[in-house]
Parts: C-alpha cells; structure tokens; sequence
C-alpha cells in the first residue's frame, strides 16, 4: 500500500477521535458526538480531494 495512504488516515481518525472527545464534552451525548465525528472524517476527506486536484492542476500550469 501507499505510506501516504496510510498516513492521511491515521491523521484523520486521530483528528476525528479528538473531535469526537471534545463534542462528547460539549453535548453529553456520545451518539452526536459520533456523528459529528463522522461528519468530520466525510468533510475532511472531501476537502483532500479538492485540494489535490487543485495541487496537480497548479503543477501542471508551472510546467
């Protein structure tokens, strides 16, 4: 497998587990706290996909 791969995951689910300890905090329920964490993983991967489409279409006008 790809080490980035991998990488970029294992940041991700370590960012999604803090935002899943901080919003179980602020609401006291771990059923929207996962959800937001959940939701955090979806908009995160979303926006990875953005930002590299956008980093290889910069490459390619620099060449």
């Amino acid at each position: 497998m790809n080490w980035k791969f991998i990488i970029s995951w294992a940041v991700k689910f370590a960012l999604a587990t803090v935002v899943y300890n901080f919003a179980a905090k602020l609401t006291n329920s771990l059923w929207w706290a996962f959800v937001m964490a959940l939701g955090f993983l979806i908009i995160i991967a979303i926006l990875e996909s953005y930002v590299i489409d956008w980093i290889e279409k910069w490459k390619e006008r620099r060449q």
